[in-house]
């Protein structure tokens, strides 16, 4: 390897000595990664960050300055683990065979409509279920039937 592609791919960079001296790579493309005491910053070829590690918070941050971000695990899964997840977006789509959700309380405020169209819907509560409406209507193809000890209606 010629000595200017070495000197490139493993170059240290000097800093005051104020702050503790940061280690460098670079990849013939241009990408970097570069260590500065605790933190461990990876770079695109154009110098944007794509992963920021801080050792000494135990934080990362991974982004895809121009483009898709993509996590894939084609033969195993993609686990998220924390005790709180924050999701912003300005919209979500999922798309799978089968969705499990086991919580124990769930809370949804809409502003607009919630819709749902299904083939069929049924709904289990091992005590009350509960409907609270201005207006209410229940519509019917065919029969639609009530089947309780008592039916209280007004």
């Amino acid at each position: 390897m010629p000595a200017r592609s070495t000197a490139r791919a493993a170059r240290r960079v000097s800093t005051p000595r104020t702050r503790p001296e940061a280690a460098r790579i670079e990849t013939p493309s241009g990408a970097s990664a570069e260590a500065r005491g605790d933190v461990l910053v990876l770079r695109d070829r154009r110098g944007a960050v794509v992963v920021v590690f801080d050792a000494e918070k135990g934080t990362a941050e991974i982004s895809a300055p121009s483009g898709d971000l993509v996590l894939a695990a084609p033969s195993g899964k993609i686990a998220l683990r924390a005790p709180e997840v924050v999701c912003e977006a300005g919209k979500i789509e999922l798309r799978a065979e089968r969705l499990i959700e086991r919580v124990r309380d769930v809370y949804l405020e809409v502003e607009g409509v919630v819709h749902t169209r299904a083939e069929r819907v049924r709904t289990i509560a091992r005590d009350v279920f509960q409907v609270f409406s201005k207006r209410a209507s229940v519509v019917a193809e065919e029969d639609a039937s009530i089947d309780g000890k008592r039916v209280l209606l007004g």
